[in-house]
């Protein structure tokens, strides 16, 4: 378990030999010394920011929990997520899923998104988020189209908008029935009216009149009406496929930006991106049910160009007992790994996994468009997680993880945490705090071959990584933290996707999963092979557009009471996936 203590400006660290030996260890995320003062081992600019030059924003408070399935999730919307921020500062990624007031081991401490690039003056515009330590760079809510937010938005938009599937399913068949009888939802049970609530404040649209939360304009006039029978847009007739645009069992949507006020986290000038964002999960039967889902849609809505940018997800994974962790990455996957260093998590905490732990992962599915050049990239020179290469369609191919890379919870200048200034973009492309590349080999820092992956294994039999293709292969042996006798510890990695130039006005989508796996023997090992084909279901949920098969619906039932006779008829209403009885079950003939 870790916890963090605040007084009024900074976490303050207790972190002694005493307190080491006990379950609750208090340990501030970031070592003194690190994130603090700033260190600009790269050649970028940094600017030096005014508060006059942004909004007067305050810190974002929301918080929501995604548990409609074996975890549940605490979302935030400061940019962060999956710790208690404003409890006792503890992790809050919990599989399994415990029961309601208890606390049991988490999977995951932290995560946000990363953005870093220069503009034409060579200026570095960053924006990033970890602990809300020396400040924020995320605030709630969108922009204008002129990139600007107001103090009273941000304010407004402090919230989240959570949805289950069922009961937007269940509002709209009664809704397309004709609205025969009550609604369904305004029952009077608390649960059912609070999504009825949801559905009539669905934030369709921005103060602006711009769109935001998807929605299924059933009559296509433009104007989100649910009196109309206009929902939030689940495939909820299971006809829609690729067209819907939310998705899960259960979904919460949020907005927030980078406009807002100072970046007291990155120290980058802000870039004026608006991230509307969605965190989903289903409830099923097998290894998706320990899954998570995460979309982040992200809009330049400045006037300037952004070069060399990168988009990246920065994850703290404490895998339970947060001191004796492991990472690694999966090239052929695009997933980032987490797993115990040692047979055993921990040493008897409440929060320790114990024998046999769990591994947790990140899949980078989709990153941002790579620059267009009037062609149909090969596929040769890209691992094959990346997405429409080599497809017959010219510019549309989607970078994947470009780079893979950890540091360490210290001060060290080389690979401790970051600092406000440019270290945040050192570790988006792949950089070391002192300027230097990733090294293949050890600890990354000492080797002689640059690289782009670290502790990949043997998941990059090609050598993309290191400039190999796939019809060029650099042959590199195994390289993990196991066979380099590394010390388990507090580990951090970052995913990111880049280089490109990010256009003004320019739309991206980031999509990430979270796989968990955990195997009943064979060690922490034997849990990332699991781990590796949860994914790998993932993947293909995604291939799918998180289609899963529901079967058909179930048919409309209307009796008629007669003398000494009841006659039952049953049909499939036009707004049914089974509607004339032409249900499938083939992902390829659902989602055309």
């Amino acid at each position: 378990m870790k916890t963090i203590k605040k007084n009024s400006v900074f976490a303050v660290l207790l972190f002694t030999s005493g307190l080491l030996t006990t379950e609750n260890c208090f340990a501030r995320e970031n070592v003194p010394g690190s994130g603090i003062t700033p260190t600009n081992g790269g050649s970028g600019t940094v600017l030096n920011q005014t508060k006059s030059l942004m909004s007067g924003c305050v810190n974002a408070t929301a918080q929501s929990d995604l548990d409609i399935n074996n975890v549940r999730a605490k979302i935030l919307n400061g940019g962060d997520m999956w710790w208690d921020i404003f409890g006792n500062q503890e992790a809050r990624y919990a599989v399994p899923k415990p029961p309601v007031g208890q606390i049991g081991p988490s999977s995951q401490f932290a995560s946000s998104v990363w953005v870093g690039g220069y503009d034409a003056g060579g200026v570095l515009k960053s924006a990033a988020q970890t602990y809300r330590q020396n400040g924020n760079d995320y605030w709630p809510g969108p922009l204008t189209s002129t990139a600007t937010v107001t103090t009273a938005t941000c304010i407004a938009w402090d919230k989240f908008y959570k949805i289950n599937r069922a009961d937007v399913e269940t509002y709209f068949n009664w809704c397309a029935a004709g609205q025969a009888g009550a609604n369904p939802l305004t029952s009077g049970h608390a649960t059912l009216s609070n999504a009825m609530d949801m559905i009539n404040n669905w934030p369709a649209f921005g103060p602006e009149g711009q769109p935001l939360a998807p929605f299924y304009d059933v009559n296509g006039d433009g104007v989100y009406d649910p009196a109309s029978c206009d929902v939030p847009d689940f495939d909820i007739t299971g006809t829609r496929g690729c067209n819907a645009k939310l998705f899960g069992d259960q979904c919460l949507f949020w907005v927030f930006n980078d406009k807002g006020n100072v970046h007291g986290e990155t120290g980058g000038a802000a870039i004026g991106l608006e991230i509307q964002a969605q965190a989903f999960a289903f409830a099923t039967n097998d290894e998706l049910n320990n899954a998570t889902f995460y979309k982040y849609k992200i809009i330049n809505k400045s006037s300037f160009r952004l070069d060399s940018t990168f988009f990246g997800v920065w994850d703290d994974a404490d895998l339970g007992w947060y001191l004796d962790d492991y990472v690694g990455c999966d090239v052929s996957l695009g997933l980032g790994i987490l797993y115990n260093g040692t047979q055993q998590d921990g040493s008897g905490q409440a929060t320790a996994y114990g024998t046999n732990p769990p591994a947790v992962g990140i899949d980078f599915f989709e990153g941002p468009y790579a620059d267009p050049n009037g062609k149909d990239d090969s596929l040769i020179k890209v691992p094959p997680s990346f997405l429409n290469y080599g497809n017959q369609t010219i510019d549309d191919e989607r970078l994947g993880m470009c780079k893979f890379m950890y540091f360490n919870n210290s001060s060290d200048p080389v690979n401790g945490n970051p600092s406000p200034g440019d270290d945040f973009y050192q570790y988006l492309t792949g950089t070391w705090r002192n300027g230097t590349r990733i090294t293949y080999g050890g600890n990354g820092t000492t080797g002689s071959v640059k690289c782009d992956y670290m502790f990949p294994g043997t998941s990059d039999p090609y050598g993309y990584g290191v400039g190999g293709t796939s019809n060029n292969p650099i042959v590199m042996p195994n390289w993990d933290e196991v066979s380099s006798n590394n010390v388990p510890a507090d580990r951090r990695f970052l995913e990111s996707s880049g280089p490109f130039k990010l256009q003004p006005g320019a739309v991206n989508v980031i999509t990430i999963g979270v796989p968990w796996a955990r195997a009943t023997q064979g060690g922490p090992l034997a849990s990332v092979a699991l781990l590796k084909g949860a994914d790998a279901i993932a993947q293909q949920l995604f291939n799918n557009c998180f289609a899963t098969v529901d079967g058909p619906t179930a048919p409309s039932l209307a009796l008629k009471e007669l003398d000494r006779e009841i006659i039952l008829t049953w049909s499939n209403p036009s707004n049914s996936n089974n509607a004339n009885e032409a249900y499938v079950e083939d992902y390829d003939k659902a989602n055309p």
